[in-house]
């Protein structure tokens, strides 16, 4: 499905982001991975809104109404709030349930540099008198510092076979995705400008898109939206990359579900390998929720997604996972969409398969209505 080249493109894409500790409201890690990229492509533009999320187009033509793929760049994890007593407190950031978290090991990071400064294991879970859920810290190790937050204590990346497990698949995978997309369409010359829009603090409720809608920024796309959703029985890793029907809140705009669906029949059309599935991924929320109901137009693609929040087994943190072929696939279907999608509204493609239904059938039809007509008469 990608070449060579595409793949180790796709590779380091994944290792800078898996590499940048994020939680939401501190993403500046993944952040700079974006603007790096950005940066080292001549001709490709980087726009910032007023709430920090980043757009990053290629070159070429502007679309009335453009194309973009859009993830986020947090996860759950901890904000530290100091030491009250004898105890070290951190508000939990995300959602991971309570009871996955007694025990759960955490590392600390300076929200400037970057810069490990403690390790702590998760103890008693307490409500927050603002709302949300607080947590005592035992073991603490290191340098408290005001301002710091956590993350789960859990290796970057390892690759088993296909699968990938790593501290954050959530989103930044679906970010890798978008920088390799964007990577491949550029070097390719395609003649549209593609963005790539990069959101901030998903975790804690869509904030950062829904910044992103009231600066106005995307009011003049079409949106792929991108994820890792919680695997389902009718969407499994290793069975390819997952065109969204919807999420638990909403279903989304059919007629770029439609143009996903022709771009994955045109990639398996040309590379046999290539499998992907369709469904509805109702373990989540997501992003295209949002546009949808800010009347901007989307559709979402996602990688089934295994530990969820790192969820594990028998009510422990682990690292998620996701497979390997998928997050390839997954590039080669966004990358064949762009290539793809009709410069008319795709609405004309269903249009157009309704009318020949109707043209092949209508005779059929008004020949048994007059039959039930005249048999009623009768």
């Amino acid at each position: 499905m990608l070449t060579e080249a595409q793949r180790q493109q796709a590779l380091g894409h994944a290792v800078a982001l898996l590499e940048s500790p994020t939680t939401s409201y501190f993403e500046s890690g993944p952040l700079e991975v974006v603007r790096a990229f950005a940066a080292a492509h001549p001709g490709f533009t980087l726009e910032e809104d007023a709430y920090g999320n980043l757009i990053v187009r290629t070159p070429g033509k502007r679309r009335k109404v453009e194309l973009a793929f859009s993830a986020h760049l947090d996860h759950p994890g901890f904000h530290y709030l100091g030491k009250r007593g004898k105890a070290h407190r951190v508000l939990l950031v995300g959602g991971v349930p309570e009871r996955f978290l007694a025990g759960a090991p955490v590392r600390f990071h300076d929200p400037r540099t970057l810069s490990a400064l403690a390790t702590a294991v998760v103890g008693k879970v307490e409500k927050n008198p603002q709302g949300g859920s607080e947590a005592v810290l035992t073991e603490f190790r290191g340098r408290a510092r005001e301002g710091m937050f956590g993350v789960f204590d859990l290796p970057n990346g390892v690759v088993r076979g296909r699968r990938l497990h790593a501290r954050v698949c959530d989103d930044l995978m679906g970010a890798a995705a978008i920088l390799s997309v964007l990577e491949i369409l550029a070097a390719e010359h395609h003649p549209q400008s593609v963005a790539g829009i990069f959101t901030r603090a998903e975790e804690t409720g869509f904030v950062g898109c829904l910044g992103l809608m009231r600066s106005g920024a995307a009011k003049n796309m079409q949106v792929i939206g991108l994820e890792c959703s919680p695997r389902r029985t009718t969407a499994k890793p290793g069975l390819g990359p997952v065109i969204r029907a919807g999420d638990r809140m909403s279903v989304f705009d059919p007629e770029l579900t439609l143009a996903l669906e022709d771009a994955a029949a045109a990639v398996a059309a040309g590379a046999p390998e290539f499998r992907w599935q369709r469904a509805l991924m109702d373990g989540g929320s997501c992003e295209s929720t949002v546009y949808n109901a800010f009347g901007v137009r989307a559709a979402g693609a996602c990688l089934a997604l295994g530990n969820y929040h790192n969820c594990g087994p028998k009510g422990s943190i682990a690292p998620e996972y996701v497979d390997w072929h998928d997050y390839e696939g997954l590039i080669a279907l966004l990358a064949q969409t762009a290539r793809g999608l009709p410069k008319g509204a795709p609405r004309e493609k269903i249009m157009g398969r309704l009318n020949r239904l109707w043209e092949r059938e209508y005779k059929l039809l008004v020949d048994s209505a007059r039959r039930i007509q005249k048999e009623r008469k009768t």
